[in-house]
């Protein structure tokens, strides 16, 4: 991973965790109350909720009677409903320290002893067992393509033969060339950046800005068609960024 990447994905794990991963002012450090927070975990509930139905339609698995990996996990707000519908094990992985604190905070307060929280080197995937069931939502996006294959491999290792592989990833976007534009040089462009921010909070500062990074369905099919013979695939639209969900079962070991 580039570092101006995690760079900033580690200063909102400092200074905005929830923010950082639903971006409503209500869910900003100086706004958070105990109403809003009760809401950005709601939001953790449904998406927990809408996957356990999509895999059971799709192959008849339920991800409630397995092991599960939340990738990118943030604060848990999927960890931890995860972690509510089974009793086998689960694990949040994040790159930044800051939020595993909070999010081991967050799992401690629930009394969930099975849910284990632990941050990444953002090169490899080390020490997680293999599970029956592996999810990444908005995360991959916020990672360079070249950096993020080769840890999409590596969680496809870590998901066990039958068991079920969840990637939320975007190809592209449908935003207006200006906006378009803006988004790229504040990404891309640290001075630009720099320059956007101090104007912008009529101060000298940066605020971090989240890489949108565009992945190539054709080598993800490529990737997949190495572990599984089927793909699913669900249109995601956030804001303009066009993704997709990708869901696959794991070859059976020969």
């Amino acid at each position: 991973m580039k570092s101006e990447s995690l760079k900033n994905w580690k200063e909102w794990g400092k200074k905005d965790p929830y923010y950082g991963v639903l971006s409503e002012e209500k869910f900003r450090m100086q706004h958070l109350s105990e109403q809003a927070l009760t809401e950005f975990f709601e939001t953790g509930e449904a998406f927990v909720a809408q996957s356990r139905k999509r895999i059971q339609d799709r192959f008849g698995l339920d991800i409630a009677k397995g092991s599960i990996l939340d990738f990118g996990c943030g604060v848990g707000r999927l960890a931890i409903p995860f972690a509510r519908i089974t009793q086998k094990e689960v694990w949040g992985l994040d790159i930044s320290e800051d939020i595993i604190v909070r999010a081991k905070a967050h799992a401690a307060a629930q009394g969930l002893e099975h849910l284990h929280f632990s941050a990444y080197d953002g090169a490899r995937i080390a020490n997680i067992p293999v599970v029956d069931f592996v999810n990444a939502y908005i995360v991959f996006q916020h990672i360079e393509p070249k950096q993020g294959m080769k840890l999409m491999r590596d969680l496809l290792e870590h998901t066990r033969h039958g068991g079920v592989f969840q990637v939320q990833v975007t190809y592209g976007h449908c935003l207006p060339r200006r906006v378009y534009a803006h988004f790229y040089l504040r990404t891309r462009f640290p001075l630009y950046n720099y320059l956007y921010s101090s104007l912008k909070h009529r101060r000298f500062c940066r605020e971090p800005v989240m890489q949108m990074n565009h992945y190539s369905p054709e080598k993800l099919f490529a990737l997949f068609a190495g572990y599984s013979d089927e793909v699913h695939v669900e249109f995601t639209n956030h804001g303009g960024h066009l993704g997709a969900f990708y869901t696959l079962k794991k070859k059976q070991s020969p």
